[in-house]
């Protein structure tokens, strides 16, 4: 008597379902390799600073960058390898070769930020289950070679579902592990969608970006009633296709809860214009492709001493337990790194300010780039500096923020070649967002230069340290005669002087300490906020 897990993953059938999963899981990775966009960035100048970092794959070979010839055969095999699959040539090698290949380039296009972002992921997570599949038992051209060399068909018994079904989880899991994170942010209340913070997150997105607002976006967030109801349907549509996991031998309720994984893709491109349309082929392994077609399932009683192979137990075990862990422990999966396994906590942060049932302000830091060039940048390269360079703000190490704005510096020179750049210097910058009924805006307040980098190479910054007695200027390139000391705390908007030796001390959070030098010039110092989830 086989075990109920058995029963499971080695159920009869599937031979075409696994076939239709095979093309479709290669026409998302076709889909994701067009819009993938990975240069290996150094950062700036060889031999100066570098932004590579590895990640994923990328790890085993240090934090060297790869060469370009090696990233281009890398993009060869990918294309070579998807193609195969796709057709079912070499079925398993080529699924295989095009997985490596295919999630190495999507790696190298989070090897220079600091975190990376899960656009690709479950596209590469569903060909990591597929991994070891029977999927060129039909539909393939290693199916009609059988044929032409008068073989019978392959049709094993128990050699499918287990393929299909771990697929299914993989793709499951990344909504439900969406949903799950927003809950748990809200320490496991509704405040993640009974809150504005739907409406902040909106702003966070576009505003803060400088970005349009879909006119989805705009009609939720001028209505609290719109956009918490959205914020609920969100965690119902991101909560039902894992029942897909549960209904398997029930095709019409199994279809009808991984409909919600298009439902939800769909909407993160009308909502937050985040259209990642190379997903939709995943819907595929919601459908019961041998019940469509009706294909007879394989019904033979395997002998009292069968048992699944090994093999595929032991990748089955692996894969769910270490998916799960990634999925679930918070912040676990940019500690590892393993990309393509990711927590997926999209936009799960509560982006609000108790008590979360009535409306408040609510503020929040970030980044604001000031650029001195001839001639001057324009509205569209000024939001390229806001957006893609941000995270600077949150650097205290000096070197760090060194290298990020001589990266950002070389990628503006080679984006803007006709543009002479001089200066470029980034502010802590508070965005506050007025409480809903005033109209939704984040009103942007730079309140200290955390860095400052000449086209010379010259590099400014007076970042330095606080404690309970006294505050520590550490200049670079910076005059701090005469330099007078102020903090902010709680994000108010209210400078309070202090002295380098403290009375007493600093008390709030967040704290931002800052010295504004003879120049009437504010200079970022420290700062310090307790960890605390929102």
């Amino acid at each position: 008597m086989r075990s109920r897990w058995e029963r499971y993953w080695f159920a009869d059938g599937g031979r075409l379902a696994s076939a239709v999963v095979r093309i479709t899981i290669a026409s998302a990775v076709l889909l994701t390799l067009v819009r993938l966009d990975n240069p290996v960035s150094t950062g700036d100048v060889p031999g100066e600073h570098t932004l590579y970092r590895p990640v994923g794959i990328w790890m085993l070979l240090g934090h060297t960058p790869p060469p370009q010839f090696l990233v281009g055969a890398l993009w060869i095999v990918a294309w070579t390898s998807t193609a195969a699959m796709l057709v079912g040539l070499a079925s398993r090698a080529a699924t295989a070769a095009s997985f490596v290949s295919g999630v190495a380039l999507a790696s190298l296009a989070f090897a220079s930020s600091a975190r990376w972002s899960h656009q690709y992921n479950v596209v590469f997570i569903a060909q990591l289950a597929f991994l070891g599949a029977r999927g060129g038992d039909a539909l393939s051209i290693d199916a009609w070679l059988r044929h032409l060399r008068g073989l019978p068909a392959i049709d094993r018994a128990r050699a499918y579902q287990w393929s299909l079904r771990l697929v299914q989880l993989a793709v499951a899991l990344m909504f439900v592990c969406a949903a799950f994170h927003k809950v748990l942010h809200g320490h496991f209340t509704l405040r993640w969608a009974l809150s504005d913070n739907l409406r902040h997150q909106l702003l966070v997105r576009f505003d803060l970006a400088g970005l349009p607002r879909p006119p989805v976006a705009d009609w939720l967030i001028d209505d609290p009633w719109r956009y918490r109801t959205a914020a609920l349907l969100n965690l119902v549509s991101q909560t039902m296709p894992i029942f897909a996991c549960v209904f398997v031998r029930h095709p019409i309720i199994r279809a009808a809860c991984g409909a919600f994984f298009v439902i939800e893709t769909i909407a993160l491109g009308f909502v937050v214009d985040l259209w990642n349309l190379h997903w939709l082929p995943l819907y595929a392994v919601f459908v019961d492709w041998d019940r469509v077609f009706r294909r007879k399932e394989v019904r033979d009683e395997p002998p009292p001493t069968w048992r699944p192979p090994r093999a595929a137990r032991v990748f089955v075990i692996a894969f769910v337990v270490y998916d799960l862990l990634v999925c679930l422990v918070p912040g676990l999966d940019q500690l590892l790194d393993t990309y393509p396994f990711s927590a997926f906590p999209m936009f799960a942060t509560v982006l609000a300010t108790p008590p979360y049932d009535e409306h408040q302000p609510f503020t929040l830091t970030g980044d604001h780039y000031e650029v001195i060039s001839k001639p001057p940048i324009d509205v569209s390269a000024q939001r390229w500096f806001d957006h893609a360079n941000r995270g600077v703000h949150a650097m205290r190490d000096p070197d760090t923020v060194h290298a990020r704005l001589a990266a950002t510096l070389a990628n503006a020179q080679r984006r803007y070649p006709t543009i002479a750049f001089e200066t470029i210097r980034v502010y802590e910058t508070l965005f506050v967002a007025a409480p809903y009924p005033e109209p939704a805006a984040l009103e942007p307040h730079p309140i200290a230069i955390v860095g400052e980098l000449d086209a010379d190479g010259t590099y400014r910054t007076l970042l330095g340290s606080f404690d309970d007695h006294h505050v520590e200027l550490r200049p670079n390139h910076v005059d701090v005669t005469g330099a007078r000391l102020a903090y902010y705390r709680d994000d108010v908007l209210a400078p309070i002087a202090i002295e380098p030796v403290l009375a007493a001390p600093l008390g709030g959070d967040p704290i931002y300490v800052v010295a504004t030098t003879r120049d009437g010039r504010p200079w970022l110092v420290a700062s310090h906020a307790a960890w605390r989830w929102r």
